[in-house]
């Protein structure tokens, strides 16, 4: 029997928070990346979860990852009381932060927007529509015209059109 099977599972979970976190530390350090090393840890989580044979690795995990997340709002306590002691900080940078909040979530409106253009294309194609309909009508140009509008080519004209019918092989006026 493996000793890992033998610890509690809240215990096992919580080793595998901690290597996580130990192993996206390592990586931000020894990489030199200006990325904490906590998001690193939950990334490669999330890759676990990801991957399927990785999978039971993380649902190891959550017997110590849902009473954290019960209390997720005391984990709030320490970066609010942080802010409350750099007040001044923050007040000085007023403008930069500001910027900084409003440029990022502008920046992931505009990504997001177009993720989803191209997520819709993608599914467009993939059930055979092509690109969906065009300006030119329901059927694209040189199609069926819509009911109450223009006739096509070589058929004959709309009400008041000057151009009158043309004949077949003949080009509009």
């Amino acid at each position: 029997m493996s000793r890992a099977v033998a610890l509690p599972p809240v215990l096992l979970g919580l080793v595998i928070l901690l290597v996580a976190q130990l192993a996206g530390s390592a990586a931000s350090e020894l990489l030199g990346l200006p990325v904490p090393g906590v998001v690193l840890g939950l990334l490669l989580l999330v890759v676990l979860g990801v991957v399927r044979w990785t999978r039971p690795v993380v649902r190891a995990a959550e017997p110590a990852a849902t009473p954290l997340l019960q209390h997720l709002q005391l984990l709030f306590v320490p970066p609010g009381v942080g802010i409350v002691l750099e007040l001044r900080t923050l007040v000085e940078n007023a403008l930069p932060l500001a910027l900084a909040v409003v440029g990022s979530f502008v920046a992931a409106l505009l990504v997001s927007g177009w993720l989803l253009q191209a997520l819709l294309r993608r599914q467009d194609r993939r059930r055979g529509n092509g690109a969906g309909p065009s300006a030119d009508g329901p059927a694209g140009p040189g199609g069926p015209a819509a009911p109450d509008g223009p006739a096509a080519p070589g058929g004959p004209a709309a009400p008041g059109d000057p151009a009158g019918p043309t004949a077949p092989g003949q080009a509009p006026a």
